[in-house]
């Protein structure tokens, strides 16, 4: 049983979200992506999700991580009680580390890159953060569906994003250039916001086509309406919402070999003291790749 570790995590145990309405259920257990063994199931589920199978998922409403009458948060612990619809079976050729780490972040890529902005071939897209953890799985399905694709990255993981994207992608040192400034970064069809930069919608509009698309799932400046920003296809904050389909597709990837999401190594013990320094070391931001909990 393998637990992951996101930004929300901390985010949420500080009350940065007690303005935006989600329900905060006590006593709360930290933590949304999991995988692990199936060990009870309802009758009614048993012929369809037997016990003993493999699984994860993502433990998340629908753009929020409370749903009414579900169970929230609770992957840091030994047993997790997680809707089948939310479920996924882990292929047998991915670890539950790995299962664990795509699920959140893998999620909210995919939805980013294909019901956001739409990415398509030849699409010319500026992707800001690609060293972080959603950064990293944006650009590898951009760079897939044939796009020319820029990304934002401090010199210190230049290295690690290019190892990701590959040779084609452009790497833009944000701590030396401005990124709305530069010639190459001209006439965008998408701006991917996944660090939530300081202005960062203002600078797009700069920068982007008049129908260009603006995702981000970190500033609420460009606000919650997508088609609020005519003539663009899409403007908006995007916040995951739980689908095993997609979620389906980024592990079988993960499986055969064509996506990569690098895991930190060690991973953290289940143990009072681990839940502090993963939870810690998230907050730090000091890492590359996914913070695990190994749970047994």
């Amino acid at each position: 049983v393998v637990a992951a570790s996101n930004p929300i995590d901390f985010k949420v145990l500080q009350g940065f979200l007690k303005g935006a309405g989600w329900a905060m259920p006590f006593p709360f257990t930290v933590g949304y992506d999991f995988s692990g063994t199936i060990k009870y199931v309802d009758e009614a589920d048993a012929s369809k999700w037997p016990i003993g199978t493999d699984v994860f998922g993502v433990q998340w409403g629908k753009g929020r991580h409370d749903e009414e009458g579900m169970p929230v948060g609770g992957a840091f612990a030994q047993y997790i009680s997680v809707p089948v619809s939310r479920l996924s079976v882990k292929p047998a050729s991915l670890s539950h580390a790995a299962a664990a780490a795509c699920a959140l972040v893998g999620t909210t890529a995919h939805q980013l890159v294909n019901d956001c902005a739409k990415i398509k071939k030849n699409d010319k897209v500026l992707i800001l953060g690609g060293p972080t953890a959603v950064g990293m799985i944006v650009v590898q399905l951009a760079v897939q569906r044939g796009a020319k694709v820029l990304t934002t990255s401090s010199p210190r993981n230049k290295e690690f994003v290019q190892s990701i994207g590959g040779d084609g992608i452009e790497i833009i040192n944000y701590r030396a250039e401005k990124w709305w400034d530069l010639d190459t970064a001209k006439d965008l069809d998408a701006v991917i916001d996944t660090t939530g930069e300081e202005d960062g919608w203002k600078h797009a509009q700069r920068v982007l086509k008049p129908e260009g698309s603006f995702a981000s799932i970190n500033s609420p400046d460009v606000g919650f309406d997508p088609k609020g920003h005519a003539p663009r296809e899409y403007a908006s904050f995007h916040c995951l919402y739980s689908d095993p389909i997609c979620l389906n597709e980024i592990a079988q990837q993960l499986a055969d070999g064509t996506l990569k999401i690098p895991i930190t190594e060690p991973s953290y013990p289940f143990t009072e003291q681990g839940a502090k320094d993963i939870l810690s070391d998230q907050a730090k931001g000091a890492h590359t790749g996914k913070l695990v909990m190994k749970i047994e």
